[in-house]
């Protein structure tokens, strides 16, 4: 077969595969996260009123939502969406499944500009390698997972990667045209729009971006000098540059003290932690001197707990056997990556370590090696805002530096198969030879590499795909609020006559998911704006219904209640009570989770 064919037919399987792995299925094997309802019913307030469903026009630095002041970026993505299907799951999720296909895709595109004119590629070929990583990419766990639900991170990943890429184009490029720097800055500041973890990581890696270019400069001059031959070089470029970004990130830059940019830091930064200011002080008091000062003051401590987040980050629990400790970030049945791929990780950094100490005055080799540089920048960069803050290891918040590792995993695969094609298979033939059975069958060594790193991929999706979607959605289904969608469709059919109605949230935002399902007029959200009880931006009430945390607060008779079963156990024991039906809401796995009664 023609090698092109042969290339185009491998990478539209791979693609399809993508395809199919991330779209399956997409929107009813899980019910939606609170926050994908959120972020569904802004967009659709949005896209009909032009403000959210707070009564805010067209929020450009973050939208209110439940008082978490969610990035705005993932909201607009929605919107047309809604307007061409409606407000569904699939309209959610969709920008969040593009943005994953598009990583896949791109790795590919980036992981040639790595190695581009390396010595190594005689017969490895580069754009086979590049679809070596984007089948790695296609099939990663962790990419799955993320592509598959409405998660603002995958779609801030996916533009931090096209970001680089650009750089790496305008890099490549003999005459270095404006338009990919100015593309490559567009994509790093729409990253920040559409997560807060790239507030810091993506200005750090346009930094890290700028010095490469920098480096390129193979002058033999001091580096001051060097500077500023560099500077004189490229000021034109420079000061364009940095003006686009500074108009791109005005409303962020102007909103730095608002709770539109700094509310979520507060909630889960480590420097909110009372415990260690508390601990720091108790153990000064307790060895009072300078020593006691030094080693126990709060900044020593909390740089113990920053560090011991960070390196939990590479704990083989997390990256290989389970994952995060929260279920909606992994299956719980295996980790982030596969279990093999531990292996070609470690090989991974190998090769970059290996690379980067062999001195080279070749220009091509030292851009690729300023390269693999930048990724272990972009590694240790992508770490920090997951490293200060409470829940660590973190999945979704690392989620920007995926595309390393899987590039880290892909490099592994390459050394083991570089190792393995000058590995003398002599011994082994004349052993095949010598058994009748198999002297007259043929097969090369490289033939045998492929067949057996594809049995062990494939044993691995087969063992993910079947837990995932036969276990996963049963197992951890109030996980994902199952059944609060039958919650809404129960209310408006059993409400016509009884005005008040009283949601418990045992399983969290139950307004939300009634305004989602039933496609509320926002209009009418945004009038109880400013007269609904509130804790923090969840409404706790809106026309004749009222958000309860117990029984206590039903005071109106009769209404309808939509209770947990023991709630429900627990109004039974009232005299006073009378519950004339009930009906039960079930989760996937036929589970009681909610009762909808009426009660007099």
């Amino acid at each position: 077969m023609n090698k092109k064919i042969l290339y185009r037919a491998t990478f539209c399987l791979i693609l399809i595969l993508a395809l199919f792995l991330r779209l399956y299925k997409i929107d009813t094997l899980l019910p939606p996260y609170w926050e994908e309802v959120a972020l569904g019913y802004d967009a659709y307030s949005i896209s009909q009123t032009l403000r959210d469903h707070h009564g805010n026009f067209l929020p450009l630095a973050a939208l209110e939502s439940f008082g978490d002041w969610k990035p705005s970026l993932y909201f607009y993505a929605i919107v047309p969406f809604v307007k061409i299907i409606g407000l569904s799951v699939m309209s959610v999720r969709l920008p969040s499944f593009l943005a994953g296909m598009s990583i896949v895709f791109g790795l590919g595109v980036l992981i040639k500009q790595i190695l581009q004119n390396n010595r190594g590629n005689t017969k490895f070929e580069l754009k086979n390698f590049g679809l070596l990583t984007m089948l790695v990419a296609a099939i990663s766990p962790w990419a799955i997972l993320f592509s598959r639900t409405g998660w603002e991170v995958n779609l801030a990943t996916a533009l931090i990667l096209w970001g680089i890429i650009s750089f790496f184009k305008f890099l490549r490029s003999e005459r270095k045209p404006l338009r990919f720097l100015l593309l490559s800055i567009l994509f790093l500041v729409l990253s920040m729009y559409a997560y807060h973890a790239t507030r810091l990581i993506a200005p750090l890696l346009g930094l890290g971006l700028t010095a490469i270019w920098f480096l390129e400069n193979n002058s033999s001059a001091s580096t001051p000098k060097k500077f500023l031959t560099f500077f004189y070089k490229n000021v034109a470029k420079l000061s364009i540059a940095l003006i686009f970004t500074l108009v791109l990130a005005f409303p962020l830059l102007k909103n730095l003290s608002n709770p539109a940019t700094s509310q979520r830091f507060r909630e889960t930064s480590i420097f909110s932690n009372l415990e260690i200011i508390e601990e720091s002080n108790f153990r000064k008091a307790t060895q009072p001197g300078l020593i006691g000062k030094i080693f126990y003051h709060r900044y020593i401590l909390f740089g113990r707990e920053i560090t011991k987040n960070y390196l939990s980050h590479f704990n083989a629990n997390f990256l290989f056997l389970k994952g995060d400790a929260n279920v909606r970030h992994s299956i719980q049945y295996m980790g982030q990556l596969y279990h093999i791929e531990i292996i070609f990780l470690l090989l991974g950094f190998f090769f970059v370590f290996k690379t980067l100490g062999t001195k080279t005055n070749d220009p091509e080799q030292k851009l690729q090696n300023n390269f693999l540089r930048f990724l272990l920048f972009w590694l240790f960069i992508g770490i920090i805002p997951a490293s200060i803050t409470h829940a660590s290891p973190h999945a979704l918040r690392i989620l920007p530096t995926m595309p390393v590792f899987i590039i880290l995993i892909a490099l592994g695969i390459r050394q083991l198969f570089l190792w393995f094609r000058n590995f003398d298979f002599t011994p082994i033939t004349t052993l095949k030879n010598k058994i009748p059975k198999l002297k007259n069958i043929n097969f090369s060594s490289l033939t045998i590499f492929w067949v057996v790193l594809l049995i062990f991929y494939f044993g691995e999706l087969s063992m993910f795909a079947r837990f995932y979607t036969q276990i996963y959605p049963l197992k951890y289904s109030n996980e994902w609020q199952a059944g609060q969608g039958d919650v809404e469709l129960n209310l408006r059919i059993l409400t016509k006559q009884i005005k008040q109605a009283y949601l418990s949230r045992s399983l969290g935002r139950p307004l939300m998911y009634y305004w989602f399902y039933g496609e509320t007029d926002p209009r009418l959200v945004q009038e109880w704006n400013n007269k609904a009880k509130k804790d923090q931006g969840e409404y706790l009430q809106f026309e004749g219904i009222d958000v309860i945390n117990s029984i206590d607060e039903i005071v109106v008779r009769p209404a309808m209640v939509v209770l947990s079963p023991k709630q429900l156990t627990e109004l039974k024991k009232n005299q006073e009570i009378k519950i004339v039906f009930s009906r039960e809401i079930v989760n996937l796995a036929k589970e009681t989770v909610l009762i909808v009664a009426e009660i007099r």
